[in-house]
């Protein structure tokens, strides 16, 4: 039984690659930001991502890109 529980305590030791990753995240050019908070929130990616713009900038709209436009308060 001792010797059990020495192979049970004993930690996996495995090397990890990080230049290979499982998954990569590539944004696409279209982005439908919105404002929350101090962010600027894009949902329709596949992942949610964000921008910080601070407390002094508001979202007023996007332009014909599709950038946001920014103001500051």
């Amino acid at each position: 039984m001792d010797e059990e529980k020495k192979n049970e305590e004993q930690p996996e030791n495995e090397e990890l690659d990080f230049s290979k990753p499982d998954y990569l995240f590539e944004p696409g050019a279209n982005h439908d930001y919105r404002q929350q908070g101090f962010y600027l929130i894009c949902k329709s990616c596949e992942i949610e991502h964000a921008v910080w713009v601070g407390s002094d900038k508001l979202m007023v709209g996007v332009d014909k890109d599709g950038k946001p436009i920014l103001k500051r308060r």
